[in-house]
């Protein structure tokens, strides 16, 4: 499927985001009369226009209608309290986070709900985070299931132990859906509505590529950083990566470590790796922000990161630090911030909620990139990842120095 918009500017607006504009103007909430361009967006975000899931379309198109000064206003006030209402709609959407608490969640957090801004049926917004404790993902389900709410947005981190709360979600009604890459076991289009990911086996599998195609180490010692314990993202990807590992002779895993996702805890694995082997040839890690703390444990052992690093994420800090180490040997492949699969997951939910067809799997496209020169952007926050819908403003006012 190709999605094409010629011009979706005032002036020339296509038909179904002329329907979905006109809808929001005619509701409580007043949507601006500009709109970004979808097809940028997408670009942006996916990387391709070609052979896009039609629920990912259908988000873009929404995440390309521009925010009120008011509605941007809420969203920030949202974003800080975890809760908000719009003033109209009869809907309850919620975000229940297995891990909240770093960068890279916090801005898919406002990715939820700036697109939560763009439904006039939403009339309030809940988010929680689990702080990694499954127990806690488990009660937040519970407590949303009490509330009656609508709509439940998973990361789910905790796994399949979330798996009777998540069925006993549909049971009352909620429409559940996940994304990236998280996984509660059960049946997808039965015990939820459909899971968002980008192929986390095929990332694994592209994270030791594009080490193989930078290294020139033979052998060469492979590492991989994982967020929190047993979490089902960093599980699927390290799986593939093992297998792909497997297929080159001159790669050997040196290890894996858990960072719960934080730059201390790269810090801490990546210097425990540096002492016992001495050197590193090749990082696969999901965070870029987190890894951070990685070269800070290169610079701590005095030792030139003389490493390839392949990522998931793109939060523009780490591009930073390596335009500020000018080594020709310290090289930086990564994906996509994918922070936006939470505006996928919830739009699915609301189509889901509006009657149309949602597939049970939501495919995300991507492609491993270098990081180049010329990518770091003083004027943004170092926060910010570069493929994120939030725009830059939001980003300064989010993550303003206090």
């Amino acid at each position: 499927m190709k999605f094409a918009i010629a011009d979706i500017r005032r002036k020339a607006l296509p038909p179904l985001l002329a329907t979905v504009l006109g809808a929001a103007l005619g509701a409580t909430m007043s949507v601006a009369a500009q709109a970004r361009d979808a097809n940028a967006l997408l670009l942006k975000a996916v990387g391709t226009t070609e052979n896009v899931s039609p629920i990912i379309v259908e988000a873009i198109k929404r995440a390309a209608i521009d925010l009120t000064p008011e509605q941007r206003q809420l969203a920030l006030e949202c974003w800080k309290n975890n809760v908000c209402e719009t003033g109209h709609g009869t809907l309850t959407v919620a975000y229940a986070d297995g891990f909240g608490e770093n960068v890279w969640r916090q801005v898919t957090k406002m990715e939820f709900i700036e697109q939560a801004l763009t439904y006039p049926s939403i009339k309030k917004i809940i988010y929680t985070s689990a702080g990694g404790n499954a127990t806690k993902a488990i009660s937040d389900m519970r407590a949303y299931i009490a509330q009656k709410v609508d709509v439940i947005v998973i990361f789910a981190d905790a796994g399949a132990a979330l798996l009777p709360t998540v069925k006993e979600a549909s049971e009352a009604g909620i429409l559940v859906t996940l994304h990236n890459g998280t996984s509660v076991g059960g049946k997808a289009g039965k015990d939820y509505v459909t899971s968002v990911a980008e192929n986390i086996c095929n990332l694994g599998t592209e994270f030791i590529k594009s080490i193989a195609a930078a290294t020139q180490k033979d052998p060469a010692g492979i590492v991989e950083l994982g967020g929190t314990p047993g979490n089902p993202l960093s599980a699927a990807w390290q799986k593939c990566s093992d297998e792909e590992i497997a297929k080159h002779k001159n790669m050997k895993l040196l290890g894996r470590a858990d960072t719960m996702w934080t730059q201390e805890g790269s810090f801490k694995a990546m210097s425990g790796f540096l002492s016992q082997h001495g050197s590193v040839d090749g990082i696969a890690y999901e965070y870029a922000d987190g890894f951070r703390g990685g070269l800070r444990a290169y610079q701590e052992a005095k030792k030139a990161p003389d490493v390839v690093v392949a990522l998931r994420t793109d939060e523009q800090g780490l591009f930073c630090d390596w335009e500020k180490a000018n080594d020709p040997n310290f090289k930086i492949f990564y994906s996509n911030g994918q922070n936006d699969q939470s505006r996928f997951a919830l739009t699915a939910a609301m189509m889901k909620k509006e009657g149309k067809d949602v597939a049970t799997s939501i495919d995300v496209p991507f492609k491993m990139k270098p990081v180049v020169k010329g990518m770091c952007n003083p004027a943004i926050p170092e926060d910010a990842s570069v493929s994120t819908l939030v725009d830059d403003e939001m980003m300064k006012a989010m993550f303003a120095k206090k």
